[in-house]
This record gives structure tokens, C-alpha cells and sequence, in this order.
């Protein structure tokens, strides 16, 4: 009688664990607006930043995604916000610090978009030096990593 409940007991507990997992892989973080998009674009390091990406729907709180293609410039990004679709890395609302990208790398960029936009760009520069660079890679408003 005894080992009958034990053996309920012991295969209550693993059927609750079970449950449970279960229950945890369905509340992973599924950003809405992840959808990497692509960037390629040269331009001349005057001085000035650009923004030639139009901007993408916010549609969570998590951190803006950025990778740097191989064999590209490094360059810096940051993101501005916006309820319309015009970027315009001039007069922009930034969201975000700036993050370096050296060629091959990724990075995450929190911001506080979410709530005060609808919509996120990118906005990019390099080293003053007069000199054309080409940038290019993909970026994403939202992601999936669950990073903030």
C-alpha cells in the first residue's frame, strides 16, 4: 500500500514538472518586428551622420538589433524615433547610446522607443576623415534574444 502512494506521488511530482516545462517554453519572448532587414550604402565622412533606412514599426520593449557585415568599415549606430516614416539623423529623437560596430560583429541597443514611438531607424557615422566608406549588414527593430 505504501510503495502504491509513493509510486502516485513520484509520478504526480514528474507529471507537474513535465507540466511545467511545457508551460515555460510557451512563454518565451517573441518580439513582434525581428525581421532582420538589410543595409548597403557608402557614403563620404564629412562630418554629417546619416539615416538612409526608413524607419520600422516598435513594437516591444526589447533592444534594437545591429551586425556589422565581414570585411566592412567599422562605423557607430544609434537609433532615433519617430511616429512618422521619415528618418532624419539632423533632427532626430534619439532612443538610444551609440554603439560601436566593427566589421563581423552584432550588437544589441537598448533604447526607450517603446511607448514614446511607433517607429525606430538607424542612424549611422564613422571617423571624420573625408574619405568614402562602405557600410553594410542588417538590422532589426525588435528581436528574440529577450535582451533589453
Amino acid at each position: 500500500m505504501i510503495m502504491k502512494v509513493k509510486k502516485l506521488i513520484s509520478t504526480g511530482i514528474l507529471g507537474l514538472m513535465l507540466a511545467c516545462t511545457f508551460m515555460q517554453t510557451s512563454m518565451l519572448v517573441k518580439a513582434n518586428n525581428h525581421t532582420d532587414k538589410v543595409f548597403n550604402f557608402s557614403f563620404i565622412a564629412d562630418g554629417s551622420d546619416i539615416a538612409p533606412e526608413a524607419p520600422r514599426a516598435k513594437n516591444d520593449n526589447t533592444a534594437s538589433y545591429v551586425k556589422s557585415n565581414a570585411g566592412v568599415d567599422q562605423f557607430s549606430v544609434w537609433f532615433g524615433g519617430t511616429n512618422g516614416n521619415n528618418a532624419d539623423a539632423m533632427t532626430s529623437n534619439i532612443v538610444s547610446s551609440y554603439a560601436i560596430m566593427p566589421a563581423g560583429s552584432y550588437r544589441y541597443i537598448s533604447n526607450n522607443a517603446y511607448g514614446r514611438f511607433r517607429n525606430v531607424y538607424p542612424i549611422f557615422t564613422v571617423g571624420q576623415d573625408n574619405r568614402a566608406h562602405r557600410l553594410s549588414g542588417k538590422w532589426s527593430p525588435d528581436n528574440i534574444s529577450g535582451r533589453y
